[in-house]
C-alpha cells in the first residue's frame, strides 16, 4: 500500500516536470511572450472538442493572458463569451472572433478572450473537474473535461504557471 502511494506521487511529479515541447517563449525588450500549445481538454456532445491555446506577456503593467479556443457546430453559431472554470478560478470573458469557416459537415470556429492572469495559476489544478461554459448563438454550451486528459495534462499546465511565476 504505501509503495503504490509512493509510485502515484513520483509519477505525479515526473508528469509534471516535463514541460519542455508543451510550450515556446521568445524574450522581447519588454517582457517575455509565452505560448502553450493548443490542447483539446474538453467535449460537448453537439459542438465536439474544444481545443484551446495560452498567450502571456510578462512585463505588462496589468497582467492579461489571451485565450484561443476552437470548436465545431452543425451550423455557425457565433460565440458572445465564455467561462473556464475550475474550482474557484475563473477564466471569463467576452469573445473575439478570429474565424469561422465552413468544413465538409460542420463549422470550424476560433474565438479568443483577454483575461486577468492571476486565476491561470490556480485553473491547472488535476484534483479539480473543470469545465467550460460557451454562450453562443444565444445558447448555453457546458463542455465537459475529458478526465484522463486532465489528468494528464493538468501538473504540465501548472507547471508552465509556476515556472513563468517564478521568472516574474
Amino acid at each position: 500500500m504505501l509503495w503504490a502511494a509512493v509510485l502515484l506521487v513520483a509519477a505525479s511529479a515526473a508528469r509534471a516536470q516535463n514541460i519542455r515541447g508543451r510550450y515556446v517563449s521568445r524574450a522581447q525588450e519588454d517582457g517575455t511572450v509565452y505560448h502553450t500549445f493548443p490542447e483539446t481538454l474538453f467535449e460537448h456532445p453537439e459542438a465536439g472538442d474544444l481545443t484551446f491555446d495560452i498567450t502571456y506577456k510578462s512585463g505588462q503593467e496589468q497582467p492579461l493572458a489571451t485565450i484561443n479556443f476552437t470548436y465545431e457546430m452543425e451550423r455557425m453559431t457565433p460565440a458572445d463569451s465564455v467561462r473556464f472554470v475550475s474550482g474557484d478560478a475563473v477564466l471569463a470573458g467576452r469573445t473575439e472572433k478570429i474565424y469561422v469557416e465552413p468544413g465538409k459537415k460542420r463549422w470550424k470556429h476560433r474565438y479568443g478572450f483577454r483575461t486577468e492572469v492571476a486565476p491561470l495559476y490556480r485553473f491547472f489544478d488535476e484534483r479539480r473537474t473543470p469545465e467550460v461554459w460557451l454562450y453562443a448563438g444565444g445558447e448555453t454550451y457546458r463542455f465537459r473535461v475529458k478526465r484522463s486528459a486532465w489528468h494528464a495534462y493538468a501538473p504540465v499546465g501548472f507547471r508552465i504557471f509556476e515556472m513563468i511565476r517564478a521568472n516574474e
